[in-house]
């Protein structure tokens, strides 16, 4: 079987190294999930005028709620209505914002 990616973990003891491998979608998921849940923590002590905890949306979510493509999502950040955050290659958006945007399209403002 052959392996695309591999990923090392070191461990101090003794001068041992730990080499873990990763199937590259298994990596992928892992780095994706990590980054989640720091960008949720940090979020999370910053709380909203509500005191609610702030959710952080990455773009299949954004695209789940909205139901349209990624070009026109790219179209709303290029012209400023959705705000989003990058990492990366990668875009996380915040869901009082999505949220927001949302509430606009409801009351049909052409964008």
């Amino acid at each position: 079987m052959l392996c695309n990616t591999l990923f090392t973990k070191y461990q101090n003891t003794m001068e041992q190294i730990l080499i873990t491998v990763y199937q590259k979608e298994d990596l992928k998921n892992l780095i994706t999930e990590s980054i989640r849940q720091v960008l949720t923590e940090n979020t999370n002590t910053e709380k909203d005028h509500l005191g609610e905890k702030e959710e952080i949306l990455m773009m299949d979510d954004v695209l789940r709620i909205f139901r349209v493509s990624k070009v026109t999502i790219h179209k709303w950040k290029k012209k400023g209505l959705l705000p989003y955050y990058k990492m990366g290659r990668k875009l996380y958006f915040k869901r009082s914002e999505v949220i927001g945007l949302l509430s606009k399209k409801k009351r049909k403002i052409e964008f």
